[in-house]
């Protein structure tokens, strides 16, 4: 008889020692650390496409309103009629801004013939019409910025919603309106109270002259960035792009981000407005001849002034 004899082997453990997990958690930090940098810089070049495009579309937009109006939208001022558009000059009706005027062009057609023309879109929140200056225009807002999607709500009138925009209309050099008759004559911009440029109106070209630019949407109370108030989607060319000086604005909450401080005034539309974005170096601008640019903190005042003014007589471009 034979005997049969089984071997049983030991399994072999293949276990990592602490040294070898250490070594292991290290390259993973290494390489997380070398990764995030490239994903963030994606991120942010994914964020600025997406606002330049937007920059674009409006411009489009304004094009397209002065194709059947043979002007551009008035940046802010009287309706003179029920459907919002008014003749040049026009004196008489309640106020309504460029963004509220494009709506059609931006495919918010429902919103645009739903409002009432004859109540004032930047006034006191009139229930009939907190819809429409609450309403939330994915176009309107940059990626970047963070206050856009956060309307203005009156402290008083928690009800009482503005929705903003983060790009405002060329208003030439600030303040908004001059604070009395003795004021040196205002220099406009492509918009001004009861006024839209027609293409005919500049002569130093389209393609030198700048119809919008980002700006920094308000947070909390701070008005800046409101599209439908007279006082929020304006910017104006007195500082280069992202300068330090703080803007004047009517409501100031003091919680605006670090990037644009804020001074509170009590004198109604003299606010000023400087162009300012979250992006690296520079904010995007629309031209008036509907193409789109990124512009420099570190371009020269002089090109910057030269941009801003329609009928300056330079010959700068981008």
């Amino acid at each position: 008889m034979h005997t049969i004899v089984r071997h049983h082997r030991t399994p072999t453990s293949f276990a990592f020692t602490l040294v070898e997990l250490l070594v292991v958690i290290a390259i993973i930090g290494i390489l997380v650390a070398l990764l995030l940098p490239a994903v963030q810089a994606a991120r942010n070049a994914a964020r600025l496409s997406q606002c330049m495009n937007n920059a674009k579309q409006l411009a489009l937009a304004v094009h397209n309103y002065h194709i059947n109006w043979n002007r551009f939208p008035m940046g802010y001022g009287w309706a003179g009629n029920s459907t919002g558009h008014q003749p040049e000059n026009g004196s008489q009706g309640v106020e309504w801004t460029w963004c509220n005027r494009i709506f059609p062009y931006v495919e918010q057609a429902n919103v645009y013939d739903a409002i009432d023309w004859t109540i004032n879109g930047s006034g006191y929140g009139t229930p009939s019409q907190r819809p429409f200056i609450g309403a939330q225009i994915e176009i309107f807002h940059c990626p970047s910025d963070i206050g856009a999607p956060t309307p203005w709500e009156s402290p008083s009138t928690p009800d009482w919603k503005m929705a903003r925009i983060s790009y405002g209309g060329n208003f030439g050099f600030g303040p908004l309106e001059n604070s009395s008759a003795s004021d040196p004559p205002k220099i406009e911009g492509v918009f001004g109270r009861n006024y839209g440029a027609r293409l005919s109106h500049l002569s130093d070209g389209s393609s030198n002259t700048i119809m919008i630019s980002e700006l920094i949407s308000g947070l909390d109370i701070t008005i800046r960035g409101t599209h439908s108030y007279d006082e929020g989607p304006v910017y104006m060319h007195n500082y280069s792009p992202n300068d330090p000086t703080p803007d004047l604005v009517r409501w100031c909450s003091g919680n605006d981000p670090p990037q644009v401080g804020c001074i509170e005034i009590t004198t109604k539309n003299t606010v000023v407005h400087t162009s300012r974005s979250y992006h690296s170096v520079g904010v995007t601008v629309g031209l008036c001849d509907g193409s789109v640019r990124f512009v420099s903190d570190s371009i020269d005042l002089d090109v910057w002034h030269a941009l801003g003014t329609p009928k300056g007589g330079e010959t700068n471009s981008l």
